[in-house]
């Protein structure tokens, strides 16, 4: 079997970015090989897990862009020069598998770099799925990164009374208020509970969307909820431990729901259609048709050998940073 001589992107324990050459096969049944265009960064994924104590290399990204050229055993319903969105990391080059939850067709007239948001979207999705909004209801977001930022949009076609975007970074506020927020707050001002109070008229937030991944949150969320309020905990927690006074919690009735996108199930049923493949698919139908802007979240794009600043900018200018997007053409 011959093999191809690859580039791929691998973070050390001490964080340093190294570019990293690795050969890759040809793919096996009912695998596709596919030659990377763009990749999209995770912030907090990818940025947590090197916060992470490690005694190896780690081989980071998930959201991959590329085009099929070769294909393996068994495979149907895709050819060489398909251009589809997978799981593949930071590489050049990426065996798939042609599962459904693990490969989709990029539609016509959505590029790369667009394609490359399919993942982090279909994340979203199952966040806002979660939360079970209703009409009328008023509901915060709270954490303007990309994961965020795409549940916003998402909940705004969900017909809220007020969709109330959280952050305390004014650049990213703008952002989401370009993308559908009707109130852009910031958590750190003095008179973030009175503007809450004040544009639930008193009824206190129906529902959160927890966004950032920092579970300090909570100690503003519980207070800020009304009886029987919900909170779905959406972003990727790695600052796992915060002290909390649940007695809000308790007297409120609330509800808190975790929310793990790789436990939305895989095969559908008559009770719960929306897998991860039809999520995933959507998002793409809905870039692909203008419902979700994800151009206005690019923030850079540059080539893959650039990575460490990449990381750099997400972890040290949030302000000037928000999707950052890898060009393995270069």
């Amino acid at each position: 079997m011959s093999h191809q001589t690859c580039c791929r992107i691998a973070v050390t324990p001490t964080n340093h970015v190294e570019i990293e050459e690795f050969s890759v096969p040809q793919p096996g049944k009912d695998r596709v090989l596919i030659r990377t265009v763009s990749t999209l960064i995770s912030a907090g994924t990818e940025l947590g897990t090197q916060e992470q104590k490690r005694d190896r290399n780690t081989y980071t990204g998930y959201s991959n862009a590329g085009e099929i050229i070769a294909v393996g055993e068994g495979v149907e319903d895709y050819q060489i020069g398909d251009r589809v969105l997978s799981l593949g990391q930071h590489a050049s080059h990426v065996i798939a598998s042609t599962e459904p939850h693990a490969l989709a067709r990029i539609p016509e007239g959505v590029s790369f770099d667009e394609a490359s948001f399919g993942v982090l979207g279909s994340i979203s999705m199952h966040g806002v799925r979660k939360a079970r909004i209703e009409l009328g209801e008023f509901v915060a977001i709270t954490g303007m990164g990309l994961v965020g930022q795409l549940a916003l949009q998402l909940a705004s076609n969900a017909g809220c009374e007020a969709l109330i975007a959280i952050d305390p970074c004014e650049a990213r506020l703008q952002i989401a208020h370009k993308l559908g927020a009707t109130h852009i707050l910031n958590p750190d001002k003095p008179d973030f509970k009175s503007e809450i109070n004040s544009i639930t008229r008193g009824r206190g937030l129906d529902v959160t969307i927890e966004a950032s991944g920092y579970p300090s949150a909570l100690l503003y969320l519980f207070d800020l909820s009304r009886i029987g309020g919900r909170i779905v905990q959406l972003g990727s927690i790695w600052h796992r431990i915060v002290e909390v006074d649940f007695m809000d919690f308790h007297l409120k009735e609330l509800v808190l729901i975790g929310c793990h996108q790789p436990k939305c199930p895989t095969a559908e049923t008559v009770y719960f259609p929306w897998t991860q493949q039809y999520n995933r698919t959507q998002i793409l139908r809905m870039i692909a048709d203008g419902r979700l802007d994800v151009g206005a979240l690019i923030s850079h794009k540059l080539p893959y050998h650039e990575a460490e600043e990449a990381y750099r900018l997400l972890k040290d200018e949030r302000d000037k940073s928000l999707g950052v997007v890898l060009d393995w053409e270069i």
